[in-house]
């Protein structure tokens, strides 16, 4: 799938009134092990009046094709989605913010549970002279430390909104382009669009589980020593079926305890692969 990214010209100090959609192209090594691996996603910050959201533009995808799906059954009093079609972002998190404060809030899943936490510090920017160009834009070098790492930012006054890709802002222009220093983290920005002006930006149907980040990464680590003890938790009740699922593969029937190993294999594989979170301090 092509992704096709509008580049718009913006007059110098204005400030928008509409709403409008900045794409980044984020580029990561999450496995520590493995830094030669680099990961790519296309991210969107959708900005209104109210505030922003960064999230995969795989998101998007996603939705339409529930959308679709839900149309037909309307029809055909039936929905069938096919999940294994279906391409699922790289980047497991999204990130609201609500202006003028700035309030944010992680987004993500924790053990089949949707979870947010809020972030209670501001980030503290030192802004230096430096300056160079990035998209045709005049940007100004910035830095930080933030989640246990040190950033490189670079922000413009030409797009005066104090914004930029996950939980950065607060400088006196949007940040075009921030990375940590081992560069295992990098945001670019690289086009833009305005957008609808009824636009959204969270799906209040959403229930998710507010946490705070100490009690997050509590969560955190009970998960790595024990990956599948929400489906222990679940099938403890002895009333519940021996043989609970069939393998999509085989058409085998799997058993609790092949269901429970699988769990634990697999996310025994995945933390082996991801593991260089962009917080250290909230996956630590």
């Amino acid at each position: 799938m092509k992704i096709i990214i509008t580049l718009l010209l913006f007059i110098s100090g204005i400030l928008f009134s509409q709403n409008q959609r900045f794409v980044y192209e984020y580029s990561f090594k999450m496995d520590t092990l493995n830094k030669d691996k680099v990961e790519k996603e296309i991210m969107n910050l959708d900005i209104t009046k109210k505030g922003s959201y960064f999230y995969s533009a795989l998101l998007i995808t996603r939705d339409s094709l529930f959308n679709a799906e839900l149309e037909k059954g309307k029809v055909s009093n039936t929905i069938h989605i096919d999940f294994r079609k279906i391409q699922h972002p790289k980047a497991n998190f999204r990130v609201s913010k609500m202006y003028p404060g700035l309030e944010t809030v992680y987004h993500t899943s924790l053990n089949a549970s949707n979870v947010a936490v809020k972030e209670l510090n501001k980030i503290n920017w030192e802004v230096l002279p430096e300056t160079k160009t990035f998209e045709g834009f005049k940007a100004q070098k910035a830095t930080t430390h933030f989640g246990g790492r040190n950033w490189i930012a670079w922000f413009t006054n030409d797009i005066q909104i104090q914004d930029g890709p996950y939980k950065f802002c607060g400088l006196p222009g949007l940040i075009l382009h921030i990375e940590d220093e081992e560069g295992t983290h990098i945001f670019n920005m690289v086009g833009s669009q305005k957008l609808n002006d009824s636009l959204s930006l969270i799906d209040s149907k959403t229930a998710e589980i507010f946490l705070t980040k100490e009690k997050f990464n509590k969560l955190w680590l009970e998960y790595i020593k024990d990956p599948a003890k929400n489906i222990k938790l679940m099938h403890s009740s002895s009333g519940m079926s021996e043989t609970i699922m069939f393998d999509s593969n085989t058409k085998n029937p799997l058993s609790k305890q092949e269901l429970i190993r699988n769990k634990e294999t697999r996310a025994k594989e995945f933390l082996k692969r991801f593991n260089n979170f962009i917080e250290k301090e909230l996956y630590k």
